[in-house]
């Protein structure tokens, strides 16, 4: 169970990811103050902040079961997550050498954890 909360964890934390990207596209160079006119970016904002409020606090509650060097091993699959969410939500490419990359992943992660 732990194991699930964990991947849950990610998986939340990489839509904050692109959450973050899609209010920075908004507001652009105005910078944050663009967020006292924009309602829709400062809801977007506020929304990933609360995603990864609720995330730190499930991150500690399955950290308490399962050794941390082996639950913060499943952190990078956000790095194969943010990539494929930035791709169907933004419209981001996604190349080869994402896919080489997240094969690289995914082996040290099972190498790793099952070691």
């Amino acid at each position: 169970m732990n194991y699930f909360i964990i991947l849950c964890v990610v998986s939340v934390l990489a839509v904050g990811q692109v959450m973050f990207k899609i209010v920075s596209t908004r507001i652009g160079d105005k910078g944050l103050m663009a967020l006292t006119t924009d309602y829709t970016a400062l809801g977007i904002f506020a929304g990933s902040l609360a995603i990864y409020g609720i995330a730190t606090i499930a991150w500690i509650l399955a950290i308490r079961q399962v050794p941390l060097s082996t639950a913060y091993l499943f952190m990078s699959l956000a790095f194969i997550l943010v990539p494929i969410m930035s791709h169907f939500v933004l419209g981001e490419p996604l190349g080869a050498r994402i896919a080489v990359g997240s094969g690289f992943i995914i082996c040290g992660i099972l190498i790793a954890a099952t070691a």
